[in-house]
């Protein structure tokens, strides 16, 4: 008899990411059993702190605390620290992994899938982009901070697509913080809009698609319906050795 479906949650702050969750699970479908585990759990705040960008070489990463605390975070200490947190999950004997971070990470090797909201996202904007008449589609990359923007050009590039870029902070934007960086974006006239970070909410991608007419891609949705299709195949005995980078 199969059991319930355990899907494991990583996040780069920490966890329980009770900002993002239940929207994750109303976009899944059903109630699967979850484990979740926090890169920056148990750390101290100055432990917290050194794990910062130092250098203009180092990318920035956004992310939240427990109590709702925005942070930034160094790109590399991040990578450093992922692979004892898949390792953990699959301690739990999770079932598939995802995690919750846009950002675009190597994979890490694993006995069950890992799913990065990156991939996922980038794969669906460049295939809906590619079918476009004559190119020339404008893309807007919503990010919550100004100093990702390059990270996130050499990120987008491979879609073809003029690049245009916004900032807004899921953590700590108010209703007219959303509601003004919407205008903004919707004054570029772009073609698509991607939300890229899994704080953004189903609230926050709906007032961006009503002001600005056009589709907006919210990464955590993505990813639930993903990890909803495979969590669905868990009769299966065994996964293959590999990460999953869909």
């Amino acid at each position: 008899m199969i059991g319930t479906p355990r899907l494991g949650i990583v996040t780069i702050g920490q966890s329980p990411r009770v900002d993002v969750v239940p929207e994750f699970i109303d976009a899944f479908g059903s109630t699967p059993q979850i484990e979740q585990y926090g890169l920056l759990d148990g750390l101290t705040r100055e432990e917290i702190a050194s794990l910062a960008p130092r250098d203009p070489e180092d990318q920035t990463l956004v992310t939240r605390l427990k109590d709702g605390t925005e942070v930034r975070l160094s790109e590399k200490r991040v990578v450093e620290r992922l692979p004892q947190a898949v390792a953990d999950m699959e301690r739990r004997g999770v079932d598939v992994i995802v995690l919750f971070c846009t950002g675009a990470f190597p994979p890490v090797a694993s006995t069950v899938p890992v799913l990065y909201p990156s991939a996922i996202v980038g794969a669906v904007v460049a295939a809906v982009l590619s079918s476009r008449k004559g190119g020339g589609a404008r893309l807007c990359v919503v990010a919550p901070a100004r100093e990702q923007f390059p990270m996130l050009a050499r990120k987008w590039e491979g879609t073809g697509a003029t690049l245009l870029f916004e900032f807004l902070s899921p953590y700590t934007s108010g209703d007219s913080e959303i509601l003004e960086c919407a205008g903004s974006v919707a004054r570029l006239q772009c073609d698509m809009i991607v939300l890229d970070c899994i704080g953004y909410t189903e609230k926050i991608r709906s007032v961006f698609a009503s002001v600005a007419r056009v589709p907006v891609i919210l990464p955590r949705s993505l990813l639930a319906r993903v990890a909803a299709e495979l969590l669905e195949q868990r009769g299966m005995s065994t996964y293959p050795q590999y990460p999953i980078t869909v």
